[in-house]
This record gives C-alpha cells, structure tokens and sequence, in this order.
C-alpha cells in the first residue's frame, strides 16, 4: 500500500516539538486545562524553529513561558486535552482535528477534549476561519505531534521494560510489550517528559489507518441541538449595557442632527452616542442607544429622528450599477491570466461567440444575528463574541486605543453561521467604540434588518466571455473579462485588479489562446467575503459559457470539456459524476440535466443538476456531485459541508438583492427567502477516494450549483440563463 504523501513541491510542517511535564497549573494562564490533577505531558510546535535544529525537554517548566503554539496535553488519568487555535463555526473542526490526532496518537478520539487557545498572532500565526482550510493547514501539523508523543511514549516503557522501541506497540492509549504487559499513557507520562523528541516521527501508513476516513458523529451536534452550546450572541457579562445602532439607510450618509435629549428620557436608556465603524477604509456613521436591556435599546431607537446628509447617494439603483458595469467593461482591463495570443486571435476571426452574465449581490444572513462585546479599560481591552477573525479584532483593539496586544484577552464562542461575515471587526469596532465613550462594557446586537440593508455584502458582477470555435469544434480563444469591485480595493485612487477576482475561473483548459482579465470598478456599496468569494460568481459565467461552446460544437458538454482537460484530478470528477447519472443514456421526457466542474480550495467538485416538468413549473429533481479533496477525514462532515454549500448556492440562484435610490430594497427574509426545504432537490454526493493531501469541503459545492442548474434548464427549454437570480416561475 502507498504511504500518505504530499503533493510534488509541498513540504512537511515539520516544526520541532517541546516537551514539558506540567505540575502546577495556573488557569489563568492556562486557558482551563482541565480539573484532572497530577502531571502532563504537552506536545506541541515551535514557532520559528526548523525542522532540523534539535530541542531539548524541560522538566517541570511553566508553559506561559514556553512559546508552543497549537499542542496537545497527556494527563496521569490519560486524558488527552488538544488546544485548538482556530474557531469553530459549524464546519466540523471540533470532530475532523481531533480524529487526525488520535489517529496518530493511538487513543480513542472520546478520550480527547477540545479547547479553544487565545487569540495570539506571534504564536499561531493568522487564526482567521476562511476559505475552507483549517484541515488543509493543520493535517501534517497534528499528525506530526500525534506521533511524536506516541514515540515518546512507547520510549519511555522501553526504557521500562529494558527493551527497545521496536519491541513495544502502542494502541488504545496504552503501550504493550511482547508479553503482554502494558503500561496506560497517564502511567508513562513524568518518564516521557524526560525524554528528547524526535523532530520527525514515523507517521502511520494509510492502510494503517483506524479512524480517518470514518464517519464519526460530531461532538459538538448534541450540545448545539440541546442549548448547551455557547453563542456570542448568549453570553453577558457584569455591568455592561446593551447598545442598538440607527445607521443610514443610504450608505455612506453623514449624520446631521439627532434628537439626544429626548431619547435619553426613555426607559432604561443611559446614553446616546455618535458611533462610526470602518469597512475596508469607508467610514459608516450612526446613532446608538445604549440601554439597560436589548429590548428598551430597540424601543429607544426607533424614537430617534435624525438628519442625514445623503447627497447624491439616492441616484444609484440597480440600472445605474448595470450601465457603469458595462460601461467599464469596454476597458481592455488588467490580464490575470494569459497564454498565447488572444487580442492576435480575436482579430484574425469573424466568428466570435459572446455573452455577458450579471450576477447580483448578495447577503451573508448567518442564522446568530450579527454581535459583540467589548469591555475598554485603561490597562486594556477585553472582547466576547464570536469571530472569524481573533487576531484581527486584537490588533485593531490594541492599536486604536494604544494598548500592547498582550493587554488585550479575546474571548470566542461557537459562531451561528459566518460565510465570510464574522471576518470582519465593524462590531467589534462598533461595540469599543460606546464602552469607551460609556466607560462600561457594551454589547451591539444587529437586527436582521440591519445586516440585511448595510452589509457588506457579496460583490455583484458583470461577466462577459468571448470564444473562438474551429471547424472541428475546438475551442481556439478565450477570453473571460470580470467586471467587479474588488474587496481589498475598495477606496482611495484607482489600482490595479488583483488576481483574488478571477476565482473560480478553470485556467487547466487546453485552449491555445486563453486570457482571464479584471476590471475593477469603484462604489460606495460596502462588500466583502462571501462563502468562496468570487468563485460564487465567476463560475456562472465561466461554465455557462463553456456549455455554449459545446453546444454550438454539437457535442456532449461532459465529453466537451474532458477533451479539453488533462488535469487528472478534474477529469476523475467529471468522469465519476457521468457514471453515478447515467449520462451517457437518453434521458426522460419532460426532463433536463446540466453539468459544471469548479474547484475551490483545492477540492474539485463536478456536478449535475435534473430538472423536470412538474404540474406546470418547473423544478430541480436532483443534484449529484462527485468530490476530489484527497484524503477524507470524516465522510459525514464532509458530505454535510458539501450539502450545506450546495443548498447555500441554491438559495443564492433564486434570491438577490436590490438597490434602489442609494439603499438595498431587501430588509429580511420575506423579500430575501432562504431556500425552504420543500425546494430543496434530492442531493447525492460521492467522495472519491485519494492520496491527495485533504483540502476543503465547505465551499467548491456553491459555485458549481448555478452554472449546473441554468445549464440543465437549456437543456430543457432551450432558454439560455445569463442572470442571476432565477425566476422559475417564468422557466416554463
């Protein structure tokens, strides 16, 4: 059997490890431990140390002054704590990270407990939650302090035993001689702290493996399904104030005059302040009531009369957005991709296929309501609440209020839905904001009106393809221009598109002449990331627009883009999801079916979409998707991300949002649906099985749903969808 690799030209994590036997805990400096007395011993990575430089153990030593970062401790009573530096937000991390550790550790995954580590740069390096990659970038990392504290382990009843590691197996958290005699880890644990690690480890082969690869129920289910579980939005803390903020409805209006006076007479109000937030350089202005409870807060804000300065922000709508979009596009734009000559080929040719596709923007809508609490003292801050982004949050409290980063304790929860939202620090910033001003803690609760009308939210676009066929039906030329804002460039002078805006794009196509380009236009509509940012759009474009040319060749689209493909792992998906439908078979009567391939994140998704007529309208039957994201940890949580991404992505087709007179039309979920379950299709997901290092199954899923489905829908009507979203009513 193959031993698990990685990919060609990807190295090892293999940081150096530090071993330390803890007798004395100080809980404040040991982000609870655990309540199990006696010694432990901790495994963890070094920052900043090489793989080859040697370090040595230390007995009895103070962990707040050993700079591990993310570890693991082995208690006398053979518990397993693992500190995790990265939040969980739903994905699954809470069960798949622990089942790589106990893999390699040798103990049964109920035998290891979780713990969330603080927010701390130097030591774990960034820790925000995006993009589908805390298994990516942690895998090699656990594996690694698995084993090492395994061969420690088994070292020490060597020793015991007087004989060597070779003679000794470990296995159900207990290491077991010949003989039969055993030692359990708890047993072993003062010996093994005295011992000098390995800096590389054996790592088990995957034919060994016991644990990844099965379906494991999540720990984290239960409490989260019982009211257990703790949510920013649940926690309180002594003495703080409840904070609701009035906003402008245009954006980037300018607050003129507000009636303070009046409001602060009102049930449990004890203050009304001015408060700003920033988003990516914009500054967003409002009024907040601080009060006693959430409830007299909301009550309070909706006296407030204020006088906005909007000027000129009223005229942008939807037509203005377009017209601009498309008037930006007549600009050659900036390349992002390039091979052979595309301006050469386009001008040599008189039979040039076009569309252009528009894409709307979207809301985050995450199920907690968007929220925060910051506590400004004079020696420091302190934040609650749940984030995507704790070193983010810390570095913005410590340098706007001129604190070292050490003076400011970041506490984070469980997160009720984030896709891309809880990146951002506005509520943080909004929340320091009125406690200093207040000189209290101050907890700032969005309404789902309030998230829903002033964002950020997820760039709209305009994409436009050109293709150049030859007689034989091969696609020559392309070019696929991407017509959007951009998030990190969303103020000052004008700059370059960066290559962030051609996500989703498949550049593994053998066309000879081939260009990607961007055209960044500037607005005061607030966006930012948007679970798989602009694979969520540019793959509508991109794999419409591919299944165009196949039809326009006269050939199967499956067939189609396979003959234009020699990337393995894009062809297995492809070829799998044409097995599991049947595709090669007539279809029914009545009936259509579309197919699109994205990958994201290193996981390469290929799905099909069925439509059928059905009392008159019609609907998505069934969706079907083969997945290529090397090794699976946990099928289930897999399959539930890559489910989850789909019917996030389905929803996104039937819903957009709207600006109309400078602000979004859409205040809440009755012009805004989510997708209910009664238009939720059928979904199958197939996991192949991989060598391939595991990347990510939360996002690849969404961008491919769209493409798949207008796809399947000209095959029924022969109607070509060009924008989003879709109005099935009028598919008929």
């Amino acid at each position: 059997m193959q031993m698990w690799h990685l990919p060609k030209n990807q190295k090892s994590n293999q940081a150096s490890f530090k071993i330390v036997i803890m007798e004395k805990i100080s809980r404040r400096k040991f982000i609870q431990l655990s309540s199990a007395a006696g010694a432990f011993l901790a495994v963890g990575c070094l920052p900043g140390v090489s793989g080859n430089e040697q370090v040595t153990s230390t007995l009895a030593a103070d962990l707040s002054r050993v700079s591990l970062n993310q570890f693991i401790a082995i208690g006398t009573d053979n518990s397993v704590l693992l500190y995790n530096h990265r939040p969980e937000m739903g994905q699954g991390t809470y069960q798949s990270i622990p089942m790589i550790l106990a893999e390699e550790l040798e103990v049964d995954i109920n035998q290891i407990i979780i713990r969330q580590s603080a927010a701390n740069r130097e030591l774990f390096g960034s820790q925000m939650v995006v993009g589908s990659r805390s298994i990516q970038s942690e895998f090699d990392k656990l594996r690694l302090m698995g084993a090492a504290a395994r061969e420690l382990l088994k070292q020490a009843a060597a020793n015991r035993w007087k004989l060597s590691i070779d003679q000794v197996t470990a296995s159900e958290g207990k290491v077991t001689n010949q003989s039969g005699a055993s030692f359990s880890y708890g047993e072993l644990v003062e010996d093994a702290a005295k011992l000098n690690p390995s800096n590389n480890p054996p790592l088990k082969k995957r034919s060994e493996f016991k644990i990844i690869g099965k379906s494991i129920a999540r720990k984290d289910i239960p409490m989260k399904t019982n009211g257990e579980a703790i949510f920013g939005i649940d926690i309180t803390v002594p003495g703080m104030l409840y904070a609701s903020i009035e906003r402008s409805p245009q954006f980037l209006g300018e607050i003129k005059s507000f009636n303070e006076a009046e409001v602060l007479k009102l049930n449990g109000v004890r203050h009304v302040f001015k408060t700003s937030r920033n988003v990516f350089g914009n500054t967003r202005e409002g009024v907040a009531v601080l009060a006693d409870s959430y409830w007299n807060a909301v009550q309070a804000r909706k006296a407030l009369k204020i006088e906005w300065d909007t000027k000129g922000l009223e005229k942008v709508n939807n037509a203005s957005i377009l017209k601009d979009s498309y008037e930006a596009a007549k600009k050659d734009g900036e390349e992002l991709f390039g091979k052979g000559d595309v301006k050469k080929a386009f001008g040599n040719s008189k039979n040039i296929i076009e569309a252009s596709y528009e894409m709307p923007y979207q809301a985050h809508v995450p199920m907690e309501p968007m929220n925060a609490i910051v506590s400004i003292k004079e020696n420091g801050a302190e934040f609650w609440g749940s984030t995507q982004n704790p070193n983010g949050i810390r570095s913005f409290l410590a340098k706007t209020y001129n604190f070292p980063e050490e003076a400011v304790k970041i506490n984070y929860t469980f997160m009720g839905g984030g896709f891309g939202r809880r990146s951002m620090t506005d509520v943080a910033e909004e929340a320091a904001d009125l406690s200093k001003k207040s000189g209290t803690p101050v907890k700032v609760i969005w309404t789902r009106e309030d998230d829903q009308t002033q964002g950020p939210f997820r760039a709209c676009s305009v994409n436009i393809c050109r293709g150049i066929l030859n007689a034989n039906g091969k696609v020559m030329a392309l070019e696929h221009k991407v017509v959007a804002q951009e998030i990190q460039n969303q103020t000052g002078p004008d700059m370059k598109a960066g290559r962030q805006l051609m996500g989703g794009i498949n550049t593994d196509f053998l066309i000879p002449d081939f260009s990607v380009k961007g055209v960044l236009i500037k607005r005061h509509i607030p966006i930012s990331y948007w679970r798989s940012v602009y694979h969520s759009t540019n793959p509508f474009a991109h794999e419409c627009f591919i299944d165009e040319l196949a039809r326009k060749a006269n050939q199967d689209p499956i067939e189609f883009r396979l003959n234009m493909l020699d990337h393995p792992r894009y062809r297995r998906v492809l070829e799998d999801v044409a097995v599991r439908t049947n595709w090669k078979s007539p279809k029914k009567p009545g009936t259509g079916r579309g197919v699109a391939a994205v990958e994201r994140s290193g996981a390469y998704f290929a799905m099909v979409v069925e439509v059928e007529r059905k009392n008159g309208q019609i609907v998505p039957t069934k969706i079907t998707t083969s997945i290529d994201l090397g090794i699976c940890i946990n099928p289930d949580t897999v399959k539930a991300q890559a489910e989850g991404s789909i019917v996030m992505g389905l929803g996104a087709v039937y819903s957009g949002l709207n600006v109309q007179n400078g602000a979004m039309v859409e205040q809440n979920f009755h012009t805004y649906p989510l997708l209910k379950i009664n238009q939720c299709p059928e979904i199958e997901t197939y996991i192949l099985d991989s060598d391939a290092a595991p990347d990510g199954a939360g996002e690849a899923g969404l961008p491919t749903v769209a493409p798949a489905l207008a796809n399947a829908l000209f095959d029924l009507t022969g109607k070509r969808i060009r924008k989003l979203p879709i109005d099935m009513k009028k598919m008929v």
